[in-house]
């Protein structure tokens, strides 16, 4: 199932989702390990997230020697841009979307990725 274009990730699925773009892929004993003493979470409460995650289209869930592997259903840039635009909108009550230039000394965003997020910032602006 496809992610709701109007969902906005908690943090600890923000995190979950930073984790597998970084990673692309891993068990949800991995997950636990690397995202819960952030946030003082069981491995069965990370478990719920990720099935729920996994329900709300988030992420992708394929067997791999009888263990669940799982990885980032949504993109990085196309999550971030519905973010921001949300924000931007939402919050900040702005006619036009910020530019993504205010990103460029991110740590999760590439050179690339900050080019596509700015065309896809532009192109919301025009409509």
């Amino acid at each position: 199932m496809p992610a709701d274009p109007s969902f906005q990730p908690t943090k600890p699925e923000l995190a979950v989702l930073k984790l597998l773009w970084r990673k692309k892929s891993l068990t949800a004993r991995e997950i636990t390990d690397e995202v819960a003493p952030d946030i003082d979470w069981s491995y069965s409460t990370m478990r719920t997230v990720i099935e729920r995650m996994c329900d709300k289209g988030l992420l992708r869930k394929r067997s791999a020697d009888g263990v669940n592997v799982y990885s980032a259903a949504i993109g990085k840039v196309a999550l971030l841009s519905r973010m921001i635009l949300d924000f931007s909108d939402r919050v900040l009550e702005l006619d036009a979307a910020p530019s993504a230039v205010m990103f460029a000394d991110s740590k999760l965003l590439s050179e690339d990725e900050i080019r596509e997020l700015e065309k896809i910032l532009r192109a919301e602006d025009r409509k």
